[in-house]
């Protein structure tokens, strides 16, 4: 579309250029003046058309690194969201898949429980200063090689159950 814009231009001056010789019969030094003319005006149709290409260009990289942050973006909070679904993959072996069964018959329900409660409460089964029901040596040893990372997104995805 943009070639054709720039390529009509072009074929206009040429065409105005061209009109006004044979309405005037100019002299030899109207002449060389006239090509002169003619000359600036089709190098600068040709300076538009390289920055309009140029600006083209410029408008599909942009777009296409947009699309390229946006993808990432999308991948990383699918990774995040099926890491924490992995990593409750040990957890739902005692509470449950939806998080709502008391774990060994002993435990409260984790489902509903919030975000920070939950952060609270797997932070200290893992430095071992936390024993509920009894399961404190337990939960230490599921807990202990949660990174400070899987435990917020752990406890963000119990809290969404």
């Amino acid at each position: 579309m943009k070639r054709v814009v720039v390529v009509s231009f072009i074929a206009a001056l040429m065409l105005a250029g061209c009109s006004e010789k044979k309405e005037q019969k100019p002299s030899a030094s109207q002449s060389g003046a006239v090509s002169s003319q003619s000359i600036q005006k089709s190098s600068s149709s040709a300076s538009i058309a390289a920055s309009s290409k140029k600006s083209a260009s410029s408008s599909v990289q942009a777009k296409e690194s947009i699309k390229k942050v946006v993808n990432e973006a999308v991948q990383t909070v699918q990774t995040k969201a099926s890491d924490a679904k992995t990593l409750f993959a040990k957890c739902a072996a005692c509470h449950g898949a939806d998080g709502k069964r008391k774990a060994l018959g002993k435990s409260g329900v984790i489902a509903g429980m919030s975000k920070e409660e939950l952060i609270k409460k797997i932070e200290d089964y893992k430095a071992g200063t936390l024993n509920q029901y009894g399961m404190g040596a337990l939960m230490k040893a599921q807990v202990n090689a949660l990174s400070k990372k899987d435990i917020e997104a752990l406890a963000a995805y119990i809290a969404k159950l």
